[in-house]
């Protein structure tokens, strides 16, 4: 053979040799990432069978360390590009539905960015003494706080989310994280103002008869201002929400640290076996991208609007449909007083009894008849206009609850009122997710402990305590709802609001009052009738219990009734098991092909197939090979372990 029919033999030979790579692998990598692989793999094999068998083209020692040599480089040279660079990213279309490829350095570059967040983050933790080996149990959530609000960014909205998941972390955790502040840094006003115009179409000032430039409030995520928009019926007074820009790359670059880090910590300590910091990560980011969306809220505003529309002297702000944007939201500017001023209210002459029944008798109505409600009644969300009407602002933070779950909040409500523990757990079965290992009776037992401490403080169930409650229930590795922390933090929430202006209120009181009075006291015919329904609907069931029963004794009787039983029930378990088990073997059959391709080599005799080329050296050379590719499948299935 000659050099020039080693190029043109070598074109197909790159390609089978990067197809067998990347099907070796495990993994189908993009046409741009592989031909790289095989080009590179194809030129380092030549140049050292060249070297080896002093450049004699025609050789066969040549052809079969080339062949050898370029699956082995082409497979190393794939995994070194699998950590820079994800599947299909150096590949892709452009607007033109043209073909281009990214430069593998900024790939890398960006692929990297996460980490480097990372390194960020460590830096201030250390500075906060959240990483010491001083720092103490009680000091360490205010650490956290001061590291997620220093951080800043997405790692704040993931504190203000985790404050809400009682079931997932301590109340005093909660607390502490509840406390984040979203102030930041306000954007300059041109940066402002380039934003209205891209989203408005046209300049501010022609859509604005005014517009104050100095911000209300500045956020991490958006900022506030007040204007005043020219319409038909006159001037009306407006406030502007604007989202800061480049806010998008940053909440790219931490979502992907976010996932990183719960996949880590889910793969590598206890906490992940119960906790599942990976599904949370996902509820969170999904939630950060629904704020992050505006017509969302604009959606939310009308959607709760028309829900309140059947009560009286309750409402939300007015928005500007036609010019909201998903980043920009305007809405009608309320000039009222909150809830939480009491001086303006003593002084407006308002019954705060009266306006604490209406408030509540609205946020019932939201969450039990109609699913959908304010997920942050703060005082400072709740303003109070001279007539008493109240107008709720900020609907960023909505909940919903689907019809099912209403009634089986109510039967918690009415079990923990009662002290039934039994009935508590059942309500529970209807909307968490129960581990088939778990003891009912240990749970029952907790639940018994907490009614009975609640219960004998004399103050009765609180909506405080079903915080509590939740993380009671999360300690057995019960999986609640995101709904079930968002409603218990707005009951909490709602609850400090009213006992504000109304120190003897009771909101679960309240709850059981609007039970009774939208469904009724259970009568001997209502009850009656459910039991009749419930029979009718498990009829279908019954009738084919004898059947089975005769079949059960039938296999008894003949010795073949056996039981099942699942070693693995979860089902995360399972799999890391299997790849666990997949890893080993394929390190323990790489070893043992090195060592038996070694073995091989040693031995000097055997017959010869041309020149000086013998049967054990072609066998020892790819039994290496194949010890080789092994030991890379190995390595990437870890590195691919890694991401997931």
């Amino acid at each position: 053979m000659t050099a020039l029919a080693w190029i043109v033999l070598g074109v197909p030979a790159m390609m089978a040799v990067t197809f067998m790579a990347g099907r070796l692998l495990g993994a189908r990598r993009g046409w741009v990432a592989l031909t790289i692989s095989g080009i590179v793999g194809w030129t380092g094999a030549v140049l050292i069978a060249g070297e080896l068998s002093d450049w004699n083209w025609a050789s066969l020692d040549m052809a079969l360390v080339a062949l050898a040599l370029g699956t082995v480089f082409t497979m190393a040279v794939a995994l070194l590009l699998d950590l820079v660079a994800p599947v299909g990213s150096l590949a892709g279309r452009d607007s033109a539905g043209l073909v281009t490829v990214r430069n593998p350095v900024s790939a890398g570059r960006d692929r990297m960015a996460p980490f480097r967040r990372y390194r960020e983050v460590l830096a201030i933790a250390r500075r906060e003494g959240v990483i010491s080996r001083d720092v103490t149990h009680d000091r360490l959530p205010s650490g956290v706080r001061r590291t997620l609000e220093s951080s800043g960014g997405i790692f704040v909205k993931l504190g203000q989310v985790a404050s809400t998941r009682t079931d997932v972390l301590p109340v005093a955790w909660c607390d502490e994280l509840s406390n984040l502040r979203s102030a930041a840094e306000p954007q300059p006003a041109d940066v402002v103002r380039d934003r209205l115009t891209e989203e408005l179409g046209v300049d501010p000032e022609q859509v604005f008869s005014s517009f104050d430039w100095d911000p209300l409030a500045s956020a991490s995520i958006a900022q506030v201002y007040r204007a005043t928009l020219s319409t038909d019926a006159g001037d009306r007074q407006v406030v502007v929400k604007v989202q800061r820009t480049g806010l998008d790359d940053t909440l790219a670059r931490d979502s992907a640290a976010v996932r990183q880090l719960a996949g880590l910590i889910e793969r590598r300590t206890p906490l992940g076996l119960s906790v599942r910091p990976a599904e949370l990560a996902d509820e969170f980011l999904e939630s950060v991208a629904e704020e992050l969306d505006f017509d969302i809220e604009a959606d939310n505003a009308l959607e709760l609007g028309e829900a309140l529309a059947s009560l009286e002297r309750i409402r939300v702000p007015v928005v500007y449909r036609d010019l909201s944007t998903d980043r920009v939201l305007v809405e009608e500017f309320v000039a009222a007083p909150s809830i939480g001023d009491i001086d303006r209210l003593e002084a407006s002459g308002l019954d705060r009894v009266e306006l604490a029944d209406r408030l509540i008798a609205a946020f019932l109505h939201q969450i039990f008849d109609v699913g959908v409600f304010h997920a942050d009644p703060h005082p400072g969300n709740i303003l109070i206009e001279p007539d008493g009407t109240i107008v709720l602002i900020d609907l960023g933070a909505v909940g919903r609850i689907g019809p099912g779950h209403r009634s089986a909040v109510l039967d918690m409500l009415a079990a923990a009122a009662l002290g039934d523990a039994r009935s508590l757990r059942q309500a529970l079965e209807r909307i968490a997710i129960f581990d088939q290992r778990l003891d009912t009776r240990q749970l029952d037992a907790a639940l018994e402990s907490f009614l009975a401490r609640h219960l004998r403080s004399g103050g009765g169930i609180t909506a405080t305590a079903f915080e509590d409650l939740a993380s009671l229930i999360g300690t057995f590795g019960i999986r609640l709802p995101r709904w079930f922390g968002t409603l218990s933090r707005t009951m909490v929430s709602l609850e400090g609001t009213l006992t504000t202006i109304d120190p003897d209120f009771s909101l679960v009181d309240a709850a059981r009052g609007h039970a009774e009075h939208t469904y009724g006291r259970p009568t001997p015919s209502t009850v009656k009738a459910a039991v009749e329904q419930e029979i009718i609907q498990q009829l279908p069931r019954l009738r084919r219990v004898p059947e089975r029963l005769d079949e059960l004794f039938g296999q008894a009787l003949s010795g073949q009734l056996s039981a099942s039983v699942s070693f693995l029930s979860d089902e995360r378990d399972a799999r890391l098991l299997t790849r666990l088990v997949d890893r080993i073997v394929l390190a323990v059959v790489a070893a043992a092909t090195g060592i038996g391709a070694t073995l091989i080599l040693g031995v000097d005799a055997g017959p010869t197939l041309g020149g000086t080329v013998t049967l054990n050296e072609v066998l020892g050379y790819f039994g290496l090979t194949a010890a080789s590719v092994l030991a890379l499948r190995v390595v990437a299935g870890v590195i691919r372990d890694g991401e997931t």
